[in-house]
């Protein structure tokens, strides 16, 4: 369950939106990292199987939206250059239909001297949805208690879509989609720590 000191935050400054999201996982922080590297490893290889987990019940294989439908169809790995290449569709029902969008993003996972766990994701290319997108994704230990994982995240949309998209309609298509996925590792790492001794 999430705990009540959950928290996400979202302000809007120099034309960019910034998101903080933060979560109590309460699991040992070997069982979140495990998380954390098979998010990693199927956001390459593996899209289908991140839908029954990491991005369960997050709308965006076209479930029907009154303000936008996303169909994220594909994800392929350019493992020379260290690319996940993702292509999807993106559509404002009744208004315009932009299909086949590409993504070009990377995650780098480091574990750094303090113990945390830090993944750095960026968007290298879109074209149309977004204009750039960066974030840092962090595992906090806190002892034999638990781990706070936290998500930082900074979204510039494209010409079309950053006029469309308000403080408001952020909220409603991407606020809670980042908030979500939060809940979604939580919620893995604590299946995997039920498990344990089974």
């Amino acid at each position: 369950m999430a705990s009540p000191t959950d928290s996400i935050l979202t302000y809007y400054k120099n034309n960019e939106f910034i998101t903080y999201s933060q979560v109590w996982v309460d699991v040992p922080e070997e069982i979140i990292n495990g998380v954390v590297d098979d998010f990693i490893y199927q956001t390459k290889y593996d899209l289908d199987a991140m839908f029954g987990w990491a991005l369960k019940d997050m709308k965006l294989r076209k479930e029907k939206d009154g303000i936008i439908v996303f169909n994220f169809k594909s994800t392929e790995y350019d493992e020379k250059n260290d690319i996940i290449k993702n292509v999807g569709d993106v559509e404002i029902p009744n208004l315009i239909n932009f299909p086949d969008i590409h993504v070009n993003d990377r995650m780098t996972k480091t574990v750094l001297a303090d113990g945390r766990t830090k993944v750095d994701i960026d968007v290298l290319y879109s074209d149309n949805f977004l204009k750039k997108t960066t974030g840092v994704f962090y595992v906090n230990p806190k002892g034999i208690a638990g781990c706070w994982i936290t998500l930082e995240i900074k979204v510039k949309f494209g010409r079309f879509f950053d006029f469309f998209i308000t403080k408001f309609t952020y909220r409603y298509i991407m606020e809670w989609r980042f908030q979500k996925v939060m809940h979604n590792i939580a919620l893995e790492a604590e299946r995997r720590k039920s498990l344990i001794g089974k």
